[in-house]
This record gives structure tokens, sequence and C-alpha cells, in this order.
């Protein structure tokens, strides 16, 4: 009896430790992994590219299919949850381990699972947007599959996840705020300069203005410009302001701007506006109503300048206008060329056979013939004037400034211009050169010293300029030898004293005349000596400085 207890009690032991093992594999049995969603911010529109999964340890196994996983997806609208946009399937097209916490980036083992989706849809719940509103997705997990082989040996058999957060990393340094006036408007501010920068305006296209979130997100007109490669080549700052209907406060708009001018972060003289659709109706209202503020703008599929005095204001304005040939608005943007283009002095329109996207994930893709945007922003390449973002970061209001040259002698500070010559283009006139106050910076008096370079540069601020002006500024080394010779008859020294420096002035001298600058600069090395040996007994320490500058200056020019 006893040993049948003890049988039992061992297999118990047994299956114990079985399923110890078991729960010891998988973490916790009955545990769930957390899952983050992983949004991009595509050309069209921003979608949940895929669900990165934590295994909490590293993964090994490439039998993991999309058939091991069900993804079920409900959208809400953001600022008002009650409203379902979808609540439906969304099929995983591919699965992979990966290293990192992050879609695209494949390895054979890893902590992260990632479970991929497609990346063009309609319809099929991958997108965050719909109807003007950002969208707020809940995602449902459920695993299928056999246990998950892990690098150590051992399985884990996930029976619940959770989804803890989502990542967007354009649109995540993004914020959004509301003006004084009542305008809401997204923005994002490069933080990694600490100079003024230029700025980006975009304005959105009609029925995308139905809450603050949704403008930077349909099309990547508005997050184009933050994408980090972009940033590292033209690093500058975005504002999206919200403008539903055709109702935009350009003033409020300008606010928001002067502020950030105000602050140091934006330069007056780079301010860009671009928009299409809706989108270049608002940047015409706001030129409009202040043709002098913007630098540059690109616009298209909707309106532009259409009346005499609007192009008179912004006749040398630059300006490049998009239409595709078979947009809805493209017989107006043609009239309205035909009319008013020839009075644009440095104004293109470029037009589009078809709007077709060939990069990843559109591969060929042909929208919609009232989509130019998507070309312009994301894979079109001028002959003249590159890509928009090599067109809008060339330009500024400043086309020059003068460039200042001037001479002083060794020890003399050089007499800095308190004005300098700038060239601005003004939108109404062209270019005029305008004489602008200059603060330069402080000079070490050694630039220009006898042991200075000989040349050198000093930046000066300029007023409503953030490029600096800049003074090239020569230094002569003058021989010296009759100035020395004047100072030391000039001194109370006994006859013995004077006779002998003037004795080395006159060595110095005779040297020079014979071509021997290496004996000439060792007279004026003894010369020196012998001052540095009276000074403060038969000179005063100001004396002494005097005749030792003239002489350390006569080496220079004698010695280079």
């Amino acid at each position: 009896m006893i040993r049948k207890r003890l049988g039992i009690f061992s297999l118990i032991g047994a299956l114990l430790a079985i399923n110890l093992s078991v729960v010891s594999a998988a973490g916790e049995e009955g545990t769930t992994l957390p899952f983050i969603l992983r949004n991009e911010n595509f050309a069209f529109e921003e979608r949940v590219a895929a669900v990165i999964i934590d295994a909490g340890q590293v993964i090994e196994d490439p039998s993991l299919s999309p058939e091991d996983f069900d993804v079920h997806v409900v959208s809400t609208r953001m600022v008002d949850p009650d409203v379902v946009v979808y609540d439906g399937p969304r099929e995983v097209t591919g699965v992979y381990t990966s290293e990192v916490e992050d879609w695209g980036f494949p390895a054979d083992s890893g902590q992260y699972i990632v479970l991929d989706f497609q990346h063009v849809g309609w319809g099929d719940g991958g997108t965050t947007i719909d109807s003007g509103f950002y969208l707020e997705a809940q995602y449902t997990v459920t695993y299928k599959g056999d246990p998950i082989a892990t690098v150590d040996g051992s399985t884990i058999t996930p029976t619940g996840f959770e989804q803890t957060g989502v990542v967007s990393p354009v649109l995540d340094q993004y914020e959004y705020a509301t003006s004084p006036e009542g305008m809401d408007y997204a923005y994002f501010l490069n933080d990694e300069i600490d100079e003024p920068l230029p700025l980006v305006v975009y304005f959105h296209g009609g029925g995308q203005g139905g809450d603050n979130y949704n403008p930077a997100r349909f099309s990547n007109g508005g997050t184009v410009w933050a994408n980090p490669d972009k940033q590292a080549e033209f690093p500058t700052h975005v504002l999206v302001p919200r403008t539903p209907g055709f109702q935009t406060d350009v003033a409020a708009v300008k606010n928001v701007i002067d502020g950030w001018i105000a602050e140091g972060k934006v330069d007056p003289n780079r301010i860009y506006m671009t928009g299409y659709s809706m989108g270049s109706s608002s940047t015409w209202a706001f030129v409009s109503a202040y043709p002098e503020y913007v630098a540059a703008a690109i616009y298209g599929a909707g309106t532009g300048p259409s009346n005499a005095a609007l192009v008179d204001a912004v006749d040398h304005m630059p300006l490049w206008e998009w239409v595709d040939a078979d947009d809805f608005a493209y017989n107006g943007v043609i009239n309205r060329y035909n009319t008013w283009g020839e009075y644009l002095n440095d104004y293109k329109l470029t037009i589009l056979p078809e709007v077709t996207l060939h990069d990843y994930p559109y591969n060929g893709w042909t929208f919609d013939g009232h989509s130019s945007w998507l070309v312009a922003y994301n894979e079109y390449v001028d002959d003249e004037r590159g890509t928009v973002f090599d067109w809008f970061f060339s330009i500024s209001k400043i086309r020059g400034i003068e460039d200042v040259a001037l001479d002083t002698v060794s020890g003399v500070a050089p007499a800095l211009p308190a004005t300098v010559t700038v060239d601005v283009n003004h939108n109404a006139t062209g270019v005029v050169s305008e004489e602008r106050s200059v603060v330069w910076d402080a000079i070490d008096p050694a630039l220009y010293g006898n042991d200075g370079p000989g040349v050198f540069t000093v930046e000066g601020t300029i007023d409503g300029v953030v490029e600096k002006a800049v003074a090239t500024v020569s230094v002569e080394y003058r021989n010296r030898i009759g100035d020395l010779n004047d100072l030391v008859s000039d001194l109370d020294l006994n006859k013995g004293n004077q006779k002998a420096l003037e004795v080395k002035l006159a060595n110095a001298e005779r040297f020079l005349e014979r071509g021997d600058t290496h004996q000439a600069g060792n007279m004026l090395g003894a010369f020196i000596n012998q001052v540095e040996a009276f000074s403060g007994k038969k000179l005063s320490e100001a004396q002494a400085a005097e005749l030792i500058f003239a002489a350390e200056e006569t080496t220079r020019s004698i010695t280079g």
C-alpha cells in the first residue's frame, strides 16, 4: 500500500515537473504577450504597417507563417469613439522575427515577431483616417499555430496578446495646438539645430479637416518634410493649419509664424507655402493678404493668381504650379496660365500625364488625376528645378550680401562698416539692394597683432537677416626701422645705451639693403633683447612695449 502511494506521488511529481517546464518555457502559462502597432505615413495616407509582438525571449522559428495568426480591427474616430468606421479582419501577409522593435528589419532570429500587412488598400482596416477624421485602432491578435521555438531550445505558445502602444516615427514628432483665435494646427519643430530655420506651411485639401489630427495624415504633404532623410539634408520646421471648409484664418496662421520668428525659430526670409486643391486656395488666401511675407510657393490642382492686382503683387515671387491632364481642375489651370502666366517672372507650370507612383509600396499604382501632389512631394525630378525640396530650400528672399574687404595695419583694429548692402527679393518689384545695419562680432586683438594670421574674417549680424555678413581683413606689417630710429632718438638714455640701440637698427637696415633678411632679423632680435633688459630700469614699461612692438612688426614684414 505504501509502495503504491509512493508510486502515485512519484507520478504526480513527474507531471508537475513537466508542467513547470512548460510554464517556464512559455514565460507563464495563460499570460499575454504585448504588442505595438507600427504606423507608417505613406505618400497617400498613414496606415498600420505592422503589428510587432514582444516575445520576451529570442525566437528562432522559420515555420511561423501568416496562417498562424488571426487579426481583428476595430477603428473608431479619435474625437468621437462612438463612430465605428471599421470592425472586421485584417489579413496578415507576412510574418518574420526581428532583432529590433520595428517594421522592415527581418532576421533569422529575434525577440520580436512582426506581423506584416498590405501597405496599399482600401476598406481593409489598415488606414488611420476616414472622411477627414483620424482613427484610433484596437487590434485583437489570436495565435493558432504550433508552439514557437526559441534559441535556447524551449518553446512558447502564446495564449493572448495585449496592445500596448502605437508608434508612428514621423507623426509622433508632431504636436497639436489651438491658437488664441481658435485655429487648430499641427506642427513639427526641428529641435536639433539651434538657429532660425526655414518653415514649410502646408494647407490640406477639402474634406480633410474633420479634426486637427487628420490633415497631416492624409497624403504626406504635411509630413514628408519631417522625414529623417529630408531633415538631414533640408532641416526645416513644418506648420499644418486646419482649415475646415474654405475658411482659412490667414491672420491666425501669420500670428503663429510671427511668434516663432520672435522666438528665433524661423528664418523670416525662408517661409514657404504649399497646398493642393482647396489647399491651393488657402495658399493664395494667405499670399493675397500678405504678398511680401512668403519666399516661394508650390501649389496645384486648384487656384492661383487670377487678377491683375494679385499678379502685380507676386510677379517676382518664385512659384511652381502642378496639375494632371486628367484633373477636373485642368481647364481652369490652363486658362489661368494662358491669361496670366507670361506676367509671372519666376513661375513654372508642370503638367503630369498621369498620377502614378513608382516607389514602394505603390509600385506603379495610378491615382485619380486630382492627386498631382502625390507625385510632386514624393518622386518628381524636374530637369531645371530638381525636386520640390531642392527648389524650395534653395530660395531665400535674401539674394546676396555684400562681401566686405578692408585693410588695416598691425596693432590697429579694423574700421568695420556700420551697414552692408543686402540684395532682397521683393515679390512685387524684384531684387532691390538695401543698406542694412550690421553688428560685428568682437575681434580678438591677437588677430591683427604681429603674430596674427595676416588675413582673417569676422562675421556680423545683419538686421532682419539670418545669414551673416562676412568681412575679410588683411593686415599690413610695415618696415618700421625709421619709426624706431625716431623713437630711440627721443629716449632719455645715456649716449652709450642710446648708441647701442641705434647700431643694431643701423645694422638691420644695412643687411636689408643687401637682401640678407636673416641677418636683419637677427639684428632686430638683438635690439628687442636689449630693450627688454632696459624695461623697468632705463625705460618705462610703456616705452619698452612700444619699441618691441615696432621691432616685431618690422621683423614680420621682412621675414614673412
